[in-house]
């Protein structure tokens, strides 16, 4: 049973990923997100485990309903740009050298990295709750967080880091 529903899905796939993956990028304007988004399309059909097999009108309404969580999540991370210039803003005010130079890093950061952080360290969301947050695993929620940890700490000046370790 299992080899045959196997053979469907790879078959499901391999006619329809392209239509999926084109449609996808067309709206979102981001060739490796599309990628990523039309991949989760096929894994939402796999963890259906429909009686039959999903046709194209299932399969785009599906990358439908992926794309609409796509320009929320943006929306999202627009938010968190404007909180963290903000914050920037009031970090220089309060001229306090150290929150000016995270402040600096975080503005630096990729959207991705720096909504991953402002996430887990200002929110305080746990691993589980980013993964809820971001739409992923708890294992790609928390190789993002690593990520992000890992890039934020290569932008840190020099003069804190050894301030922190000494």
């Amino acid at each position: 049973m299992l080899v045959a529903r196997e053979r469907s899905f790879t078959a499901l796939h391999s006619q329809n990923f392209e239509r999926i993956y084109r449609y996808i990028a067309y709206r979102i304007n981001d060739v490796d997100r599309a990628e990523e988004l039309a991949g989760d399309v096929f894994r939402i059909a796999w963890e259906k485990d429909l009686p039959e097999e999903p046709g194209i009108g299932w399969l785009v309404a599906v990358a439908r309903n992926i794309v609409a969580n796509e320009y929320k999540g943006r929306h999202r991370q627009q938010l968190l740009r404007e909180e963290l210039q903000e914050r920037v803003k009031t970090a220089a005010a309060t001229n306090d050298n150290e929150s000016d130079a995270v402040a600096a890093v975080l503005a630096k950061l990729s959207d991705k990295h720096r909504e991953v952080l402002m996430l887990a360290y200002w929110d305080g969301l746990t691993t589980v709750e980013l993964a809820e947050s971001l739409g992923c695993s708890v294992s790609a929620a928390g190789v993002r967080l690593h990520r992000a940890r890992k890039a934020f700490a290569g932008m840190v000046p020099a003069h804190l880091m050894n301030e922190r370790t000494a």
